[in-house]
C-alpha cells in the first residue's frame, strides 16, 4: 500500500513550490510517513480552512506533518487557539484584545526605528552584506519580542526554541517534546513576572482580558504565547528576505518601487500571495466523513491545505504564475483564511512595508552580491526561508 501514495513533497524547497499533483485534493504521504490529503485548490483550500469537521486540536496517534510529532500549541484539557467553534472564537476574542488597531498602527514608528538602526549597522560594516542575518531575522525577533516583553539577553535561546519547534524533518518526538517542555517553562516564568508586575505589554494585556467573567488562565496562556511568538516571528523573518530575493529576479519590478513608493503595496500584497513559505502547512483532522472538492475523507483522516499553491490556482488568479506588482490586490490566502486566518496580519504586512521601502529607499543601487539562483533554504521547516542573501550597495 505505501508504494501506492507518492511521498511529498519528494524534492528539497528552494524558494518554488515545484510540481504538485494535478488533482486539488490528493492522497500524499508526508515526512512523518503519515498519509494524508494535499489540497491545492483554492475554492478547495479555503473550504478545508473554514469546515466546521476538520479540526487543528491534533493530537498524539492523528496524522503528523513531520518526524517531531504535533507541531502546534494544542493541549488537551485547555482553551487554545487550536481548538474549533465557539471555544476557539472566545479564546480568539481574549487573544486580539491586546493588538488594537490603534497600537498595531503606533508599531509602525518603532518598526522603522529598529529598521533604521539595523541597515545603520548593516552599512558601517560594509558592502557586500547578509539581509538576513543583517534585516530580516533581528527585525521581526526585536518586534515581537518587545511586544512580549522578552528579554534582549534571551532572545537568542528563544529563536533557537522557536527553529526547532516548526522543523518538520531531522528531529525526533523526544527532542520536540524537550525543547517545548523548555520553552514553556521559560514562557511561564515570563508570565509569573507579568502577573507579579503588571506592563504595557501582551502578556499583561492578556492576564487582564475577561470575557464573559472567565479570564484566561496561566496554562492557557503559556501555549497562546507559544503561538503568537513563534507565527509572528518566523513568517515574517522568511517573507522579507524572500520577498527581497524575488524582486531581485524581477529588477524592472524592483525600479519601479524604488521609483514609485506608491507601488509598496501591491508589490507587499503580490510577495505574500507569490512567494511560498514552505510546501508543508499545519495537517487538520476530519472529526466526521466528510467531502472536500468532490473527495471523500474519511474520519481521523488527515488533510494538509496548502494556501501557497491556492494562491496559484489558475481557476482563481489570471496568469497566476506571473509575478506582478502591478496585480489588483486581495484574494489572497497567505494568511490562511477563516477563523484561524493569522492574528498578526496587519503588523506583518507593517514589517514588510517598512523594511523593504527602507531597504530601496536607502540603498538605491542595492543588488544581489552574486548568482541567486542556487541559495540555501531552511527547507525542514514548516516555514522555509533563505539562509543567506548577500547584497551589494
Amino acid at each position: 500500500m505505501r508504494d501506492t501514495i507518492p511521498d511529498y513533497p519528494g524534492r528539497p524547497f528552494t524558494g518554488d513550490l515545484g510540481p504538485l499533483p494535478p488533482d486539488p485534493v490528493s492522497r500524499v504521504r508526508l515526512p512523518s510517513g503519515n498519509p494524508v490529503w494535499l489540497v491545492t485548490g483554492y475554492d478547495e483550500v479555503r473550504a478545508a480552512l473554514t469546515h466546521p469537521q476538520l479540526s487543528r486540536a491534533v493530537i498524539e496517534g492523528d496524522p503528523q506533518v513531520g518526524t517531531g510529532g504535533p507541531i502546534g500549541g494544542y493541549r488537551p484539557g485547555r482553551r487554545t487557539l487550536q481548538l474549533d467553534g465557539e471555544i476557539h472564537a472566545q479564546i480568539r476574542r481574549l487573544a486580539a484584545r491586546p493588538f488594537t488597531p490603534r497600537r498595531i498602527a503606533a508599531l509602525r514608528e518603532r518598526v522603522q526605528e529598529l529598521t533604521d538602526e539595523l541597515l545603520d549597522a548593516l552599512e558601517k560594516n560594509g558592502s557586500p552584506g547578509d539581509l538576513v542575518q543583517g534585516l530580516a531575522h533581528p527585525l521581526p525577533i526585536t518586534v515581537i519580542s518587545e511586544l512580549f516583553a522578552v528579554p534582549p539577553e534571551d532572545r537568542a535561546r528563544f529563536t533557537g526554541w522557536a527553529d526547532r519547534i516548526v522543523t518538520v524533518v531531522g528531529i525526533t518526538a523526544e527532542e520536540m517534546t524537550a525543547v517545548r517542555a523548555t520553552l514553556h517553562g521559560y514562557l511561564g516564568e515570563l508570565v509569573a513576572a507579568r502577573r507579579a508586575e503588571p506592563g504595557d505589554d501582551v502578556l499583561s494585556g492578556w492576564l487582564c482580558a475577561d470575557e464573559a467573567e472567565n479570564p484566561l488562565t496561566d496554562d492557557e496562556i503559556v501555549p497562546l504565547a507559544q503561538t503568537v511568538l513563534i507565527g509572528g516571528y518566523e513568517t515574517t523573518v522568511n517573507s522579507i528576505g524572500a520577498g527581497m530575493w524575488r524582486l531581485f529576479q524581477h529588477p524592472d519590478q524592483l525600479n519601479a518601487v524604488r521609483n514609485d513608493p506608491g507601488l509598496l503595496r501591491g508589490a507587499v500584497e503580490e510577495i505574500l500571495r507569490y512567494q511560498p513559505q514552505s510546501m508543508f502547512f499545519l495537517v487538520m483532522v476530519a472529526r466526521e466523513d466528510l467531502e472536500l472538492g468532490g473527495t471523500t475523507v474519511r474520519k481521523g483522516e488527515g488533510v494538509m491545505p496548502l494556501p501557497f499553491a491556492a494562491n496559484r490556482d489558475p481557476a482563481r488568479f489570471d496568469d497566476p504564475d506571473r509575478f506582478d506588482i502591478r496585480r489588483a490586490p486581495g484574494g489572497h490566502v497567505g494568511f490562511g483564511h477563516g477563523p484561524h486566518a493569522c492574528l498578526g496580519a496587519a503588523l506583518a504586512r507593517i514589517e514588510l512595508e517598512v523594511a523593504i521601502g527602507t531597504l530601496l529607499r536607502r540603498f538605491p543601487a542595492l543588488r544581489p552580491a552574486g548568482d541567486i539562483t542556487s541559495l540555501a533554504w531552511r527547507g525542514d521547516r514548516l516555514v522555509s526561508g533563505l539562509k543567506e542573501l548577500l547584497v551589494e550597495w
